[in-house]
């Protein structure tokens, strides 16, 4: 009877175990599978790199284009336009760099802090014969200077990129994540013009400069989506338009940028 037992006990603890090769693959994928978790939960915080092409409204230069500049063709007839900020901005070339730091916050949510600060001249010198058959010289500069610390949250409504070894390019476009954000932006901005006109070699008839600071709050919205790179960086895209509350008529626009993520924490 004693010896009944002890093979009944040992057949059924036997039973009940897997063998020794599927105990060790069951505890090899439970040791993966808690590495990968805490892996994707410890890459939580995260630096970016972004660059921003804003296309602000600058109405007040549009009145180079329609005082200024025909005014000088009158006494000059050859007289070109001058470059203005505003013209930058036709041309697509106002890119602002930004950096800041974010974390992930649940697995929809991710919220972050950045800044930046920018600043360009754009000067046009000529020599045009004037109808007073002297030359014309014009010296035309403006500055623009924008310093910028914006918080902000973006949502995910299928959850955030999932960061992880990918296979060529198909595959990391499968994983793209969409996003809805909004900001709140404080940017001091400053402005400086220059105008120096003269029929040459007299001295200057107009010698002109003005100059402007604003510190101006800001909300914006925008649409967008993040494509995953590898384990530890992603790609950010997204379009979004700035409301201005004072200075509308020159800083409120739309404005789309390219960000690059990386995971450290």
């Amino acid at each position: 009877m004693i010896l009944s037992f002890v093979l009944r006990s040992s057949s059924t603890a036997s039973a009940s175990e897997p063998p020794a090769p599927a105990r060790q693959e069951y505890a090899s994928d439970q040791t993966a599978s808690a590495s990968r978790h805490a892996s994707e939960d410890s890459l939580r915080w995260f630096l970016f790199l972004q660059l921003v092409n804003a296309y602000p409204k600058l109405e007040t230069e549009k009145l180079v284009d329609k005082l200024f500049d025909p005014a000088m063709r009158e006494i000059a007839p050859g007289f070109d336009d001058v470059e203005t900020v505003h013209s930058l901005r036709e041309d697509h070339k106002l890119w602002v760099p930004q950096i800041g730091v974010g974390r992930v916050v649940g697995k929809r949510l991710t919220l972050y802090l950045q800044g930046g600060y920018t600043a360009g001249k754009v000067r046009t010198k000529a020599n045009d014969t004037s109808i007073f058959l002297l030359p014309l010289h014009t010296d035309f500069e403006i500055q623009r200077g924008a310093l910028s610390t914006t918080l902000g949250a973006d949502f995910y409504p299928w959850g955030v990129v999932e960061l992880r070894d990918y296979d060529g390019l198909w595959d990391r476009l499968r994983a793209t994540k969409p996003k809805v954000g909004a900001s709140v932006t404080w940017t001091h901005a400053t402005f400086e013009a220059k105008v120096k006109v003269g029929l040459s070699p007299l001295p200057n008839v107009v010698s002109l400069e003005l100059s402007d600071g604003w510190y101006l709050p800001s909300v914006n919205a925008n649409l967008g989506a993040d494509v995953p790179l590898g384990r530890r960086t992603s790609l950010g895209f997204n379009a979004g338009y700035n409301f201005f509350s004072d200075q509308k008529q020159d800083f409120e626009g739309p404005a789309f940028t390219v960000t690059w993520n990386y995971f450290f924490k």
